[in-house]
């Protein structure tokens, strides 16, 4: 590592191009990307607009230049959460997860001193997205990126463990991203909260049912980050540990304080304010934090070199932390 490195690990990107919908009269979400010119195009989920992008979310030239323009050193590629497609068959989101992850091991190959690669799977069937790990990782991907929720199914439902065993067998990292938040149904009025607030708010219930779940004494070595500094835990986890105190310890259930699984957890830096930054790494999880951005969409942190210079810490941010997570230390 050297002085001044900085590695954003989140990140999103968009395919080209999609295969064509496997069932065009029953599946109404398969993704299209509409290009409207060389540089800007629209995708669409059964050809209804979602969201506006620009050529950084699948060029690769792009990408690079705004990269050396915002001072970051490499950057990990995820999918754009909305094509994780959980929703459909398991057969047509293994169909679509092998395309998105085929592009973007492409990328990276383009590129591979400036890019890592997390990949997607179809956990509505857990134990086929167990199976493709192993392939994954000869493909050279560092991690896979899962929902925050399945279909509204908690990570910690005992379904997910083989799942959960094998990224751990195969030193995978799982970096786990806000996906269809609970409470996004109470916003229906202000639909435009729900990245604000409901994001946070399922990245902290995902992060506090993995804990009361022992997931981390059943799978002490796997290395599970959470987007958005991890939401709503930091203020949700010493309620926890009050619980866990009033309950001598879940029924004996949870051997150590939540607080301490907490602080083993990885998270980014994406909260937007220095200062609340600087608490979390001091008081929550010293040394388990990364940068992350949510580059390239309109609510990425801008100025990321800025703003982890601006927090005050230790190199360990800029890139340190994010090797330890990727594993490539």
């Amino acid at each position: 590592m050297t002085l001044g490195e900085l590695i954003d690990v989140h990140t999103h990107v968009v395919p080209k191009k999609f295969p064509a919908n496997p069932a065009p009269a029953t599946n109404q979400r398969w993704p299209c990307l509409c290009q409207h010119s060389p540089d800007r195009a629209t995708i669409e989920f059964g050809g209804k607009p979602f969201r506006e992008l620009d050529a950084r979310s699948w060029d690769i030239d792009s990408r690079i230049e705004a990269m050396d323009r915002d001072r970051v050193s490499a950057q990990v590629l995820s999918p754009m959460p909305e094509l994780l497609s959980y929703w459909f068959p398991a057969d047509e989101g293994l169909e679509l997860a092998r395309h998105v992850n085929a592009e973007i091991a492409e990328m990276v190959a383009r590129s591979p001193e400036r890019f890592f690669g997390f990949a997607t799977v179809p956990l509505q069937e857990p134990a086929l997205a167990a199976r493709e790990l192993s392939r994954l990782k000869q493909e050279g991907f560092k991690g896979i990126e899962i929902g925050s929720n399945v279909n509204g199914l908690l990570l910690a439902d005992p379904c997910f463990d083989e799942f959960f065993a094998e990224a751990e067998r195969l030193a995978l990292a799982l970096f786990v991203h806000a996906l269809h938040p609970i409470g996004a149904e109470r916003l229906a009025a202000f639909p435009e909260l729900v990245p604000y607030a409901a994001f946070p708010l399922d990245t902290g219930l995902a992060a506090i049912a993995l804990i009361r779940a022992g997931h981390l004494e059943r799978f002490p070595t796997l290395r599970i980050g959470f987007s958005h500094g991890g939401g709503a835990l930091s203020s949700l986890v010493h309620r926890l540990h009050q619980g866990w105190l009033m309950t001598e310890h879940f029924g004996g259930q949870l051997p150590c304080s939540p607080r301490s699984y907490a602080a083993r957890f990885y998270y980014d830096s994406l909260v937007y304010d220095a200062k609340y930054l600087q608490t979390l790494i001091a008081d929550f999880a010293a040394g388990q934090f990364f940068a992350g951005s949510d580059f390239p969409y309109a609510i990425e942190q801008k100025d990321l070199h800025g703003f982890v210079t601006g927090a005050g810490v230790t190199d360990d941010l800029f890139a340190g932390t994010a090797k330890r997570f990727l594993g490539v230390l």
